[in-house]
């Protein structure tokens, strides 16, 4: 059976968290067991991928065994492959999940830092209104950057063996690196664990979708609702939580009236993508662009630009037609006040709008 430790050295080493004491422990490991050393060249051929999107384990777990030579039905056989034995595929089910590596990183701390509350009373809180941005430095060096709309909570000082602050809205992490005490960051359904890092996570409570992109550095992500599983992130990476809402409705009666009955289930999806540039060309990620305050979209539908730019410019945007929301745009503004890019975007799409008392109104 894989070792814990052994899932938790490997970690840190492909994501360049491995000190010198570990590094020669991995080392050992890989030497003496031969498991842990085919476990290491699966790993170590994923991380160095760059693989466009995995958004689901059964993609994932298909091209690892197609790589590693194992098949499924009618799949051909690769001239090389490893044993297929019971074990050694309870060890790939267990280091695997959702398109990337399933991983023990923190293995031993995860457990108390989700059943231990924080003492929410003692927290400060830190506010931005729309069209303002700020940064502010935690009592461990950590440097965070908010962006319009949003409010964190922390605590003065860090106690305890976690770091772990609340966030409602966008920001930019840049974490001060403490091997002992992981930070944690609650967005939302998404709980993001790391130990020193550069990240971006975007949990508007009014947006459909949840992001947190990777910039170096190496995350763990977990989600409220789906607490079994964990999913590691490399540099250049995001991933994405869509909420969907499902409703059941029913029909009861004995004159066969209809009851609506509505069972609002929600279900996560997740996918994970590389960052996005503008151009291939560009060197500019769109996910932090906003950090140098510039707002780009890139293919983006007209409504989710359309909260973007209610907090970009302090304005109510409101559809007086449902088919202009799916309207696609691509663009970068900078300086340009509301009225000049809505007319940016006239030049691309067929539309009309009307400003009044700081209300857009779109039809």
């Amino acid at each position: 059976m894989i070792n814990e430790r052994f899932i938790e050295l490997l970690t840190k080493k492909l994501s360049d968290e491995i000190n010198e004491s570990e590094a020669d422990e991995l080392k050992y490991i890989l030497v003496n067991d031969e498991e842990c050393r085919n476990q290491y060249n699966i790993f170590k051929t994923y991380w160095a991928e760059d693989q466009e999107q995995y958004s689901n384990n059964d993609l994932m777990f298909r091209r690892i065994k197609r790589k590693i030579g194992v098949v499924d039905g009618d799949e051909p056989v690769a001239e090389k492959s490893f044993k297929k034995t019971s074990w050694f595929w309870r060890g790939i089910a267990a280091a695997l999940l959702a398109g990337i590596c399933f991983a023990a990183y923190f293995y031993s701390n995860y457990y108390q830092f989700v059943t231990q509350p924080n003492p929410v009373a003692k927290l400060e809180v830190a506010k931005t209104s729309s069209r303002v941005k700020s940064k502010i430095t935690l009592s461990d060096g950590t440097v965070i950057t908010l962006n319009s709309e949003t409010t964190l909570r922390y605590p003065p000082v860090f106690n305890g063996q976690t770091r772990e602050v609340y966030l409602n809205g966008e920001a930019f992490f840049d974490v001060f690196k403490d091997h002992k005490h992981p930070f944690i960051v609650h967005a939302g359904k998404m709980n993001v664990r790391v130990l020193g890092t550069a990240f971006n996570i975007k949990s508007y409570a009014n947006d459909t979708r949840t992001e947190t992109t990777l910039i170096r550095g190496a995350i763990e992500v977990t989600m409220a609702d789906r607490p079994s599983d964990r999913i590691i992130l490399k540099p250049n990476e995001k991933l994405i939580l869509n909420n969907t809402k499902n409703t059941v409705i029913a029909k009861r009666g004995p004159d066969n009236n209809l009851i609506t009955r509505h069972t609002d289930t929600v279900y996560t999806n997740y996918a994970l993508t590389n960052l996005t540039h503008l151009k291939s060309n560009d060197t500019t990620v769109v996910e932090t662009s906003w950090v140098n305050n510039k707002l780009i979209f890139k293919d983006q539908a007209f409504n989710e630009i359309a909260n973007q730019m209610e907090r970009w410019y302090g304005v109510k945007i409101k559809f007086r037609n449902e088919s202009v929301k799916d309207y696609r745009f691509t663009g970068v503004f900078e300086n340009e006040n509301v009225l000049q890019a809505l007319d940016a975007l006239k030049l691309i799409e067929s539309f009309n709008y009307k400003y009044k008392d700081e209300t857009v109104y779109i039809y």
